[in-house]
């Protein structure tokens, strides 16, 4: 299991993207959608609302464009800037959100070429008030942004 909770056994209607985001398709007509939340901060991917949770079940309507899509804590989220095609240039425009990072923890994340290829890749560390993103590859114009946290930000590029 993804998280050491009983309360995720049974849960057949949603799954996680990758490590960072949970979805929770929207089956019903009128817009009802319940989901688990996992213990810890997730923040809507779309709304920017951070729920607080202790692992518990909620329910919510969404219209046609939303669902429950959550980002977890401790995350760094590459966002595009291009909307008109998949294949480009990923790093252009790049923005790389950090979500919740907790204090004594550290995320990496990276980002790949239309090919596969690495081409960057980004690690955070939280000490204190003060989280240091490490920015290797091509990282001309990344702008790295901060989601829960109102720590002081370096990024460094190596």
């Amino acid at each position: 299991l993804e998280f050491d909770d009983l309360g995720c056994e049974d849960c057949d209607r949603q799954y996680m993207l990758g490590d960072a985001l949970l979805v929770a398709p929207v089956f019903r007509e009128d817009g009802m959608a319940d989901y688990y939340l996992p213990a810890g901060a997730w923040t809507h991917l779309l709304s920017g609302e951070t729920v607080q949770s202790s692992g518990r079940w909620y329910r919510s309507r969404y219209d046609f464009f939303s669902l429950p899509l959550f980002v977890r804590e401790n995350t760094i989220l590459p966002v595009g800037s291009h909307e008109e095609s998949t294949v480009y240039d990923y790093t252009d425009g790049l923005t790389l959100r950090l979500y919740h990072l907790a204090d004594g923890a550290q995320a990496r994340c990276t980002v790949c070429d239309s090919d596969g290829q690495p081409v960057l890749t980004a690690q955070a560390s939280r000490v204190g008030d003060a989280i240091t993103v490490t920015l290797t590859g091509r990282a001309d114009t990344v702008i790295v942004q901060q989601v829960g946290t109102g720590c002081a930000l370096t990024v460094e590029r190596a």
